[in-house]
């Protein structure tokens, strides 16, 4: 028994000990194939969206996966963009015939793929940076490839502007500023923080469903909640692609999820995406003074529509008289800007222009016409009171910028003849009724002299002085209806477009305006 026994412990001595090793083995492979962050692969995880019902389950959302949640990784800085892009987004890929017609739309037009995302350059790194900071989904910094094709000035029929679109209201209740100096729908960092707490709000509101949120975001909460509402009370689903929404919503998701495909997988659509690098575009700097955007660029020694395409809310092209405002400008040009500021007397960038007051002159009127507060006039000028001498030089903040056209054409000398009007002889030299006020520093309701000799700027001044906006067609629009919206004439949007004035215009095709600021 004492050998049997003996036996039976070596076996099984031997059996823990061969066991042992196969776990240290095990432990040690586990160990050694655990995959770096780094070498994780560049398709995206799906997450299963959910909806503020349980709808009966429909073609497209029966191959969806369970919810997989990650971290966007970052890619080094001197990486291009797009992985960075294609880590963070976190939609289901869905199928739907809706979403083929753009993703077959998309692949077939490479030119304007990319000429719409090297547009987005400026702002993507920016907008990618801030979402991943909220942990949204990445495949919204492509949303203004949909909303305005990435351009700060884009401006709609509804009012709307911005990179994100922003209505007037929409804009107010999420913080946006506007006066006559200053547009934060049309400002990129500005706009960009509103649109990420708006599509936030939205997805909450929506119980977590992103394309109800992003639905609601072109046509508004309360038509999706109707369209909800509407789909639950006859029984049918209330995920997005069921509910009864605006032609235009009905494309507008599909376009958004058109465009992150593509992006996430360029070869399969046979498209090339542009090269945008995964560091800072622009930086921040922070003057005390009202300045020059102009004057400013040339401080930096960049580009006019360098500085202004990164400072589009701006809408005179000089920052407001009061409070301390940011100026953004490329990375590289930061350091350039500091030293010659430095050195740069302060006649070389604040915006001001001198007015010598007349007869019937008074610190109101003057501030009217030249769009500044009498508080304003009086800070600039140090006046104590509101008494003016005939003869007196005023010094009159940003006017150096928007009260005269721009160019090296000379302005016509007009002299009033009786019967004329400020319309009959706008429209003899083919220009507007608020240009030619603008001009001769008066209301357009202001009833002209006999001999009265005015000021006439030419078109191309006006159009080197207006905003260029791209302005989209909707349904229902006309030139003449165009025209009369912005304080344009049809001559002017054909020319500018080079159009056939006896065509239709075609819903979603874009032209270009030269608009007055004040109209915007």
């Amino acid at each position: 028994m004492d050998v049997f026994h003996r036996k039976i412990t070596i076996r099984a001595g031997l059996l823990m000990v061969l066991f042992l090793c196969g776990c240290a083995q095990q432990q040690t492979t586990v160990k050694r194939t655990e995959p770096d962050r780094a070498d994780y692969p560049s398709n995206p995880p799906e997450i299963v969206i959910s909806t503020r019902s349980k709808p009966s389950v429909t073609e497209h959302q029966k191959t969806q996966k369970p919810p997989v949640h990650s971290k966007p990784a970052v890619a080094p800085e001197n990486k291009s963009i797009w992985p960075r892009i294609r880590r963070g987004m976190q939609l289901v890929h869905h199928s739907h015939p809706r979403l083929d017609e753009q993703l077959e739309w998309y692949a077939s037009n490479q030119s304007y793929t990319d000429r719409i995302l090297a547009r987005g350059n400026p702002y993507l790194f920016h907008i990618v940076n801030q979402l991943e900071q909220r942990q949204m989904p990445l495949e919204l910094a492509l949303l203004p490839v949909v909303e305005s094709a990435f351009d700060p000035f884009a401006y709609s029929h509804s009012q709307a502007a911005g990179l994100w679109q922003f209505m007037p209201r929409t804009g107010q209740r999420f913080g946006l500023k506007k006066n006559w100096w200053y547009d934060g729908r049309k400002d990129p960092v500005a706009s960009t923080a509103a649109a990420i707490d708006y599509l936030s709000y939205l997805h909450r509101f929506f119980d977590g469903d992103w394309l109800l949120a992003l639905a609601a975001y072109n046509s508004g909460e309360g038509n999706v909640s109707r369209a909800i509402k509407q789909n639950r009370k006859l029984g049918k689903p209330t995920d997005f692609w069921s509910l009864k929404l605006p032609r235009e919503t009905h494309a507008y998701v599909p376009q958004l999820l058109a465009v992150a495909a593509i992006i996430r997988e360029p070869e399969k659509f046979n498209t090339t995406l542009p090269q945008i690098a995964n560091r800072p575009y622009f930086d921040k700097v922070e003057l005390r003074e009202q300045a020059d955007l102009a004057r400013l660029a040339k401080l930096a020694e960049i580009d006019k529509e360098e500085i202004h395409k990164l400072n589009a809310g701006y809408n005179r092209w000089v920052t407001d008289p009061d409070g301390i405002h940011p100026i953004f400008l490329p990375v590289g040009a930061i350091d350039t800007f500091n030293r010659n500021l430095a050195t740069a007397p302060k006649s070389d960038w604040v915006a001001v222009k001198e007015y010598v007051v007349k007869k019937g002159d008074s610190l109101y009127t003057i501030a009217r016409h030249h769009g500044v507060s009498v508080n304003q006039l009086k800070q600039t000028n140090l006046l104590k009171g509101n008494t003016l001498q005939i003869g007196q030089r005023l010094q009159l903040p940003g006017a150096s910028a928007i009260s005269q056209p721009v160019g090296k054409n000379k302005n016509t000398r007009y002299v009033v003849a009786s019967g004329d009007s400020l319309w009959r002889i706008a429209r003899k030299h083919n220009v507007s009724v608020s240009d030619l006020a603008k001009w001769n520093q008066i209301d357009v309701s202001t009833p002209l002299k006999p001999g009265q000799t005015l000021s006439i700027g030419s078109r191309q001044n006006v159009e080197l002085a207006a905003k260029e906006v791209r302005y989209k067609v909707r349904h229902g629009d006309s030139l003449h209806r165009i025209a009369s919206k912005f304080d344009l004439n049809v001559s002017e949007i054909v020319r500018w477009n080079k159009l056939n004035p006896k065509s239709y215009l075609q819903p979603g095709q874009r032209l270009t305006l030269f608009v007055d600021n004040v109209k915007i």
